[in-house]
């Protein structure tokens, strides 16, 4: 494979360009010249208008832009005739579409006057355009054609390029949640906790590579530059702070104070650089035998056990709209979800954890990606605490105190209770249920601030509901679960008679709670209807299993099971006078 020097400088001056660009474009929006020149793509109708005031920032912006823009055609230009890796060509290419689109949302800001989502969308993509010209600055070096640097590290570790990509989202997140208060006014809290995340995952990325790979000379020389750009980053951002809280005298603020503020946000992309320079190095340095990146991420979603988080936001969502006094509100309906979400994720990981050994002794979880050995402890430990703290500080900040009290107590009875509970005692699956009825709970305290007979109602149902779903499943894999210690059943003594019983009167049980969102006035005739034939189904299903216990009917319980919900909680929402959304 023949180097090309020239193509690896002219990449590198593509990112720099691009770095210099970014700072442009902050010191428009920091000097308030986004609109000094009223028409594109020309200005004032001239290619060269005269470049005084606000044009001189505004019209030099679109001259760096295209400057920018024909480096990265001619750069697409050379890779297409020297390059013999297929996937760069791809890459060059992209770039080319990229800055194209960037300068088609430039122009949008410029003629819907400045419209937010429109500048964050211009904002974010310049981040991302950036990040694909390290990229292409190091792809093309002599040292990727190189033979991969291949580390194995402690097994119970996280992977030092696992952890790279987690400090690049932070990053990326954090530069979008920077756009959204540069050009709104809002989200300053959000700006300030993922401040402390980057920081964290930063901190740890430099502590990893100086402990663990001193042989990796450019590594460390990266990670260096990445604690000096860190906190470099922090003390512009707290001067930014108190910058845009004082009233100044004059208009606008002296120069020097808006350098400051621009060089926050130069920085703050020069961090995304380094995190994204990072992470290829690190990937240099992976363990061998790794995953591909799409079976990772497919096991990060396995974690969060996606179908009890879908039952969990489905049945917040309900709570919350039957909640609603008239008009539901779209935006804190949507805060509630994910809050919800988080906190269904965040206990799924921290479960799996938790149980990875009695995974590991079970058929039907061996495959899970901590048994099969896909996954390591460190980093799902991590993964499952930050869903379980963000769902809390999220509801607490976006939704009330009520709705994150439910949530936190919603991770606690699961992960502190039920858990552990699973190798002492059958009282578990009761223990579960509660924690698995709450969402609907955290849905209706987000739309009221308070709790009533009606969010128990709600509770009930997905109370009992759990008692024929889980005791059905527990049947059907009792020699798996009696395998690996669990008592998931009510009385192994009483044989399978005393889990029949139990499911039975259950379903019983659920049959009549699920009448009272008719009779406490939150739903109409048509959802009793429904409830009624549910609930009919589902006591001759449990009956025939108590009647004749065996396979066949345990599963058509459990199948059963599954549609209940969903479709009593349509039909519920389906039913619900007087709903509309704001």
């Amino acid at each position: 494979m023949k180097e090309n020097k020239a193509l690896h400088y002219l990449a590198i001056a593509l990112a720099f360009s691009t770095l210099f660009l970014i700072f442009a474009g902050g010191l428009v929006n920091s000097m308030g010249a986004g609109l000094s020149v009223p028409d594109w793509p020309l200005s004032y109708g001239q290619i060269m208008p005269p470049m005084v005031g606000g044009v001189f920032y505004e019209h030099g912006h679109r001259m760096i832009a295209t400057g920018v823009g024909f480096l990265t055609v001619l750069f697409a230009s050379f890779v297409s005739f020297t390059e013999d890796r297929a996937w760069i060509k791809k890459a060059a290419w992209i770039a080319v579409g990229l800055v194209i689109l960037q300068g088609v949302l430039g122009g949008l800001t410029v003629l819907f006057l400045l419209p937010p989502p429109i500048s964050i969308a211009h904002a974010t993509l310049a981040q991302t355009f950036f990040c694909l010209t390290i990229g292409l600055a190091i792809w093309t070096s002599p040292f990727w054609r190189k033979t991969s640097l291949v580390r194995q590290e402690n097994s119970e570790s996280i992977p030092l390029h696992r952890l790279g990509m987690a400090l690049l989202a932070t990053c990326f997140i954090q530069l979008i949640l920077g756009a959204t208060l540069r050009h709104t006014g809002r989200a300053l809290a959000f700006h300030i906790l993922g401040a402390f995340t980057v920081a964290i995952f930063a901190c740890w990325f430099v502590w990893r590579v100086w402990r663990n790979y001193g042989e990796f000379g450019a590594l460390r020389r990266v990670a260096a530059l990445l604690l000096v750009v860190l906190i470099s980053q922090l003390g512009l951002g707290v001067a930014t702070y108190f910058l845009l809280r004082h009233r100044f005298d004059v208009i606008p603020p002296p120069f020097p104070a808006i350098l400051t503020i621009t060089a926050h946000v130069a920085i703050g992309a020069l961090l995304l650089g380094l995190s994204m320079l990072a992470i290829l190095l690190a990937y240099r340095t992976k363990p061998a035998h790794l995953p591909s990146l799409m079976t990772t991420l497919k096991d990060y979603f396995t974690l969060t056990k996606p179908g009890i988080g879908f039952m969990a936001g489905f049945t917040a969502l309900a709570g919350f709209i039957l909640g609603s006094p008239g008009e539901v509100n779209f935006l804190r309906l949507i805060h509630t979800c994910l809050g919800t979400l988080l906190a269904a994720a965040g206990a799924g990981c921290l479960n799996m954890l938790i149980e990875k050994d009695i995974d590991a002794q079970m058929a039907r979880t061996q495959s899970r990606p901590l048994p099969s050995g896909r996954l390591k402890s460190g980093e799902v430990f991590f993964i499952g605490l930050l869903f379980s703290l963000s769902s809390v500080v999220y509801l607490s900040w976006m939704v009330n105190f009520i709705t994150a009290f439910f949530g936190a107590l919603t991770l606690s009875v699961y992960l502190y209770f039920y858990t552990p509970l699973k190798k002492i005692s059958g009282v578990c699956v009761s223990i579960g249920a509660i924690a698995g009825a709450l969402p609907p709970v955290m849905g209706w305290t987000a739309a009221t601030g308070r709790l009533s007979i009606e969010a128990l109602a709600l509770f009930g149902i997905l109370f009992f509901w759990q008692f024929p779903h889980f005791l059905s499943l527990a049947w059907l894999y009792k020699e798996d679960y009696a395998s690996a210690g669990l008592h998931m059943l009510p009385n192994p003594l009483s044989g399978d008679r005393a889990t029949a019983l139990q499911m039975f009167w259950s379903s019983a049980a659920l049959m009549l709670v699920s009448f009272l969102p008719t009779f406490l006035g939150l739903t109409g005739r048509l959802y009793f209807l429904i409830a009624l034939s549910l609930g009919v189904v589902l006591l001759w299903f449990s009956y025939g299993f108590l009647k004749d216990i065996g396979r066949p009917q345990a599963r058509r319980v459990f199948l059963f099971s599954l549609l209940y919900i969903p479709v009593l909680v349509t039909f519920m929402l389906i039913n619900t006078p007087g709903k509309g959304l704001q």
